[in-house]
């Protein structure tokens, strides 16, 4: 078993096709070779990295980080994000996956890298954390708004009228006690450099607000509003996004969702307690740069975290 570490722009044709391929096994998708590149190139170094895993020649095992500029205190620093983690079925196993990390970890740190974060899903998550190749940030929160309760609840339209009606007036409601106050936060997007080329990710589809946005779209069945982000984070700001939202696209959702941390209330939706949360998002990372920590660099609530972070849409 051979592990290498390449950036996307050091990568052969077939080497991209074998990625795009492995990656179509292990989630059982079909996604095209061009919607990959988008991925891996669309942010301000125009490549990303990619520890492979390769065995008799063929890549079997990989992960990718996306190299992007955050902010600290309000210094320029480079981080990147985990985004794509797969091992094909033949050769799954702990030893060759730490390998994999751990390649990466070494390669990203001679390249700068202060931190390395990702969002694992259920079944990653206690890997990384009992195998401590990543630590836990904080769990962020859903909040949502069942604006046609029928379209998320089969059988209940003949109330879409009262839920309707019950998230108009929650966000009036809302609107009226938020507040203005930007509250900031000590780790941070560098808005500038990642707003040029996040939102050509994927199928480049989104829309934009004023100081916000977000992507109307069907998941897992149902027609949902993700707002993704609000630059500025205020309580003001996100009940005027919501309501541009209704305004612009209410007859296209049935559900209006925001996962993210928010440090205050009346942001205009309901904050989902995490029990009764559909998908768990959790916030980990790993630090290679030991300098850059400070107290409370581990607090979620230090961290403005969301969408826009993280490669679900």
């Amino acid at each position: 078993m051979e592990f290498i570490v390449k950036r996307t722009t050091e990568c052969s044709k077939e080497e991209l096709t074998q990625m795009n391929d492995l990656f179509n096994e292990v989630f059982e998708r079909n996604r095209p070779l061009d919607i990959m590149l988008n991925q891996y190139t669309q942010n301000p170094f125009g490549y990303s990295y990619h520890s492979l895993m390769i065995d008799d020649g063929k890549i079997v095992g990989m992960n990718v980080y996306i190299p992007v500029y955050f902010k600290r205190d309000g210094e320029k620093v480079l981080f990147a994000d985990s985004v794509d983690s797969m091992v094909g079925k033949k050769h799954r196993d702990f030893f060759n996956y730490n390998d994999m990390v751990q390649a990466a970890y070494k390669y990203m740190k001679k390249e700068g890298v202060k931190f390395a974060y990702g969002y694992p899903n259920d079944n990653a998550y206690p890997v990384v954390i009992k195998s401590k190749l990543m630590k836990e940030v904080g769990r962020m929160y859903t909040y949502c708004l069942p604006y046609r309760i029928g379209g998320v609840k089969k059988g209940f339209g003949w109330l879409n009228w009262a839920s309707m009606l019950f998230c108009r007036i929650w966000l009036s409601v809302a609107s009226y006690f938020a507040s203005s106050k930007v509250l900031p936060y000590r780790i941070e997007k560098d808005l500038d450099s990642y707003n040029a080329t996040r939102y050509k990710r994927s199928d480049g589809v989104y829309s934009f607000g004023d100081g916000f946005v977000y992507k109307v779209m069907e998941y897992e069945g149902i027609r949902t509003a993700f707002l993704i982000d609000v630059y500025e984070k205020s309580a003001k700001n996100f009940c005027k996004a919501v309501k541009y939202i209704f305004k612009n696209d209410g007859k296209n959702f049935d559900i209006l969702l925001y996962p993210g941390h928010l440090r205050f209330a009346h942001s205009g939706m309901i904050k989902i307690p995490h029990k009764y949360e559909p998908k768990n998002f959790v916030l980990t990372g790993k630090l290679l740069d030991k300098s850059f920590e400070f107290e409370g660099f581990w607090d979620i609530n230090n961290w403005d975290t969301n969408l826009s972070n993280y490669d679900l849409i």
